[in-house]
């Protein structure tokens, strides 16, 4: 027994539950169906919202105040990679979670959850979500030296506005660039007399990355103009006359280096390329591509959120908030882990077939199994703070409680329940009438 009258195994199997990031429903049914005495889903539930969120949230506040710490010692400014998720697909999201990465060590440092009734709607959760990250970074005096985010317009005016005068440099990540490129080529490709653009798609993002990549000072001119550059490449021609990149910087292409046919000066195909490459807005985000950090590891942080808090499951705020910070405590353990290697101190690789790839394939080195010590630090801390005050683990439940906004349903009015059946059967009467 716990504390008086809490026997030992309900509360930490309701702790096992939630800090794995296991469905309770299905947890509890698979008990039973094997069966195993286990609790209720509402003891869980009860559980979850007095003792295992705050004590969730208690080892995110300190994990948090550790990377600061070492954030301060190790000084410079911030390098942030930042960006929204929603927890559904489309404009109906209830929640959007905004999080921010320090590229430098590779770890979550601040995660904000907005609830779409906190917003005029869902589609502001992302600007919201940035605002409170950078109010927390302020109160701690944290300077951003640097934020990458993806190319969202309501985005990138505020942090124009806002961040940019205080020193801050806002970079796109190249990836999504890339991706609404590739669409537009694929588009392309398929009018009249463009099917050669085909063969030069991998090519041309190739050269997106190129462009950015080799100007790791980030200047604007300089990456407009090597893109640019491309087009004439594209045609054989290599001289291009612009002072920030007078020529192609590759050697004379012979032999194998030619695999494929120049693009005819002025034909339809080369016409349409570069219509594509010099739209206004490619070029306005092409001067501001992020040179050496991208967000790919929140796009990481992202899919591993899918395990702890799935789409096709609908959470309380409290509950969704609770599970996102696992996955902040899992992938801040687990982020930088190195590469496995054999007794032989061999590297293992892995291949890899992606869908993106369209039939081809990857080679990627593969990491050394996760560790879990942080949910075994949760199991103790939950034992030991149960153990020495339930109270103390309840106001802190209060507290969160009160500080969490009204579920949406709050907002509907409500009718009575007799009223809404009689409607209901009154209008599918009409398909049980007997003859």
């Amino acid at each position: 027994m716990l504390h008086r009258n809490m026997p030992a195994c309900n509360l930490l199997l309701s702790g096992a539950i939630h800090f794995s990031g296991c469905m309770a429903t299905q947890t509890i049914r698979m008990l039973k169906l094997f069966g195993l005495q286990s609790i209720s889903t509402s003891t869980f539930f009860r559980h979850q919202r007095l003792y295992t969120v705050p004590t969730i949230v208690q080892a995110w506040q300190n994990e948090q105040a550790g990377i600061i710490k070492d954030l301060n010692e190790m000084g410079g400014g911030l390098i942030l990679s930042g960006d929204c998720r929603s927890d559904s697909p489309g404009h109906c999201a209830k929640y959007g979670t905004y999080s921010l990465i320090e590229d430098r060590i590779n770890k979550v440092l601040d995660l904000q959850l907005v609830q779409s009734s906190e917003v005029p709607n869902s589609s502001w959760c992302e600007l919201e979500g940035l605002k409170r990250s950078v109010r927390f970074l302020d109160e701690r005096h944290m300077h951003v030296s640097a934020l990458i985010t993806d190319r969202n317009r309501q985005v990138a005016k505020w942090v124009r506005e806002e961040l940019c005068p205080k020193g801050t440099r806002h970079f796109f990540d190249i990836w999504h660039i890339g991706k609404s490129l590739g669409k537009a080529l694929d588009a392309a490709s398929k009018e009249r007399e463009c099917e050669d653009l085909k063969l030069w798609r991998p090519a041309v993002i190739n050269h997106l990355y190129w462009a950015a990549a080799s100007t790791p000072d980030g200047d604007p001119d300089v990456m407009e103009a090597k893109w640019k550059s491309m087009v004439n490449h594209v045609q054989d021609i290599h001289e291009h006359g612009t002072p920030a990149f007078l020529s192609c910087a590759h050697p004379p292409l012979e032999g194998e280096a030619r695999n494929k046919q120049w693009l005819e000066p002025g034909s339809t195909v080369a016409i349409k390329l570069e219509h594509v490459a010099t739209r206004t807005a490619l070029v306005k985000d092409v001067r501001q591509l992020s040179p050496q950090h991208q967000t790919f590891s929140l796009e990481a942080f992202h899919s591993l959120n899918l395990h702890f808090a799935p789409k096709h499951t609908g959470f309380s705020f409290l509950g969704m908030y609770s599970r996102l910070l696992l996955a902040a405590l899992h992938f801040n353990s687990n982020g930088s882990r190195e590469v496995a290697q054999t007794s032989d101190g061999e590297v293992y690789y892995a291949v890899h077939y992606p869908r993106f790839r369209k039939g081809g394939w990857v080679v990627r080195p593969v990491k050394e199994k996760p560790s879990y010590a942080y949910a075994s630090a949760l199991m103790e801390s939950l034992r030991v703070e149960y153990t020495r005050s339930p109270q103390a683990l309840r106001e802190h439940s209060t507290v969160l409680s009160s500080s969490a906004p009204a579920p949406l349903s709050r907002s509907i009015q409500k009718i009575n329940k007799d009223e809404a059946v009689g409607v209901y059967l009154a209008q599918h009467s009409r398909f049980n009438t007997r003859r």
